[in-house]
């Protein structure tokens, strides 16, 4: 009895109407074929070896790609060797070391391709986008009334967060055009015009824009590099790339809305961090979230008592340490004001110590600066046991009351 005759009639009737089961199968492989085209990129593995894999550059014809630059040991593989196998391929370099053709993930592309800068790495990237909650919904047809999401980063550095942050919105934007016009001749300028003119009428109309800045061009340029060279340009729409400084930036976005808040989130991952939160205030929308990025607790801590003392409309929501000792997750951190027992009640003799209203914990050194009348507690919280890494403070803007 064939496959189609011990299904059910109705079954049957359907699957004959329809050229049987064929229609409805899929392929046996474990994976799809899929070959290696010149300007590609590719993660080559070591067959054996758990050493770090290496991300080429675009694979051109006739050139070679370096596996190691050692004085020592310099190996090499040419490319027409990579350009037309399919991925999972082995490869073989010029010393005889096999390697295993893959195409690179994007943690494995943010991670080991070539840096001018210390990248944010992909596990802390991704900490960090879903520290945002971001919720990006399809575009509808006809929709008039969607407002635009707009997230700023002020400090790209080597891109990998702004990547990250680049393929979380991706699905709010409809398909980027593809261009006709290959490159400029005096045969297409009419062709490279109109292409320009679709550009620009798609980029006005998305619905999720990542703006990232940095004050060093040269950083600027590599890392727009590093977003355009990833699956060939996939979330490179949905960045624009700016060079500055952050109150020229911001200052003149609020010019051009007349002072009306854009920002729905922002980043800043640059020294100095606190000496922006009041031109960041201005530009963002309530209940937007601020993210600043930080390597020391002290620094959390000098951003956390700018905002009291300048009354800057930011609530600090939590601390996270991060960092490769850390974990995933990241470790969280009790950073906040408390009022001391001997100020609360006057009449009271004046301890030699103070007793702050809160219970004691076990784990964790209590790191107290005085502020007016309040104690600043800085600890990680219960329970932890690990350490290392940077800081990510967590800040919420209030809405401002009536």
């Amino acid at each position: 009895m064939t496959t189609l005759q011990r299904l059910s009639p109705s079954t049957g009737r359907i699957l004959s109407r329809t050229g049987g089961l064929s229609r409805f199968s899929y392929s046996l492989r474990s994976y799809s074929k899929k070959v290696v085209k010149e300007n590609d990129i590719v993660l080559l593995k070591h067959r054996n070896n758990p050493s770090a894999p290496i991300v080429t550059g675009k694979l051109r014809a006739g050139r070679k790609t370096t596996l190691s630059a050692n004085s020592n040991w310099k190996d090499s593989i040419e490319n027409d060797l990579i350009i037309g196998k399919e991925l999972r391929e082995v490869v073989t370099s010029r010393k005889g070391v096999n390697y295993r053709i893959l195409e690179p993930s994007l943690a494995d592309y943010t991670n080991c391709s070539p840096r001018i800068v210390t990248p944010i790495y992909s596990q802390d990237a991704n900490l960090i986008v879903s520290l945002l909650d971001l919720h990006p919904t399809p575009p509808r047809p006809n929709a008039t009334d969607e407002e635009r999401l707009e997230i700023f980063e002020a400090g790209t550095g080597h891109g990998a967060l702004t990547l990250n942050l680049a393929r979380a919105v991706h699905a709010a934007n409809p398909p980027a055009p593809i261009p006709e016009a290959a490159s400029p001749t005096d045969d297409n300028k009419a062709q490279l015009e109109q292409d320009l003119e679709n550009d620009k009428a798609w980029r006005a109309a998305r619905r999720a824009v990542i703006h990232t800045l940095d004050i060093n061009v040269a950083h600027s340029k590599h890392a727009e590099l590093v977003v355009k060279n990833f699956r060939n340009g996939l979330y490179f729409p949905n960045v624009d790339f700016h060079t500055g400084t952050i109150e020229e930036y911001l200052s003149g976005r609020l010019a051009t809305s007349g002072d009306e808040p854009f920002l729905d989130h922002a980043i800043l991952d640059l020294p100095a961090t606190q000496n922006y939160f009041e031109i960041v205030s201005k530009a963002m929308k309530p209940h937007g979230t601020l993210i600043g990025f930080c390597p020391s607790i002290t620094q959390i801590n000098t951003c956390f008592l700018l905002a009291k003392k300048h009354n800057l409309p930011f609530f600090l929501e939590k601390v996270i340490e991060i960092g490769g000792a850390v974990g995933v997750g990241g470790r969280e951190w009790d950073v906040r004001l408390v009022t001391p027992r001997a100020l609360k009640n006057e009449s009271r003799n004046q301890k030699d110590e103070t007793d702050i209203v809160e219970d004691t914990v076990d784990e964790g050194k209590v790191a107290e600066v005085s502020n007016r009348g309040g104690e600043l507690v800085c600890r990680p919280k219960v329970g932890v046991r690990i350490f290392g890494g940077g800081f990510l403070g967590v800040w919420r803007k209030i809405a401002s009351f009536s």
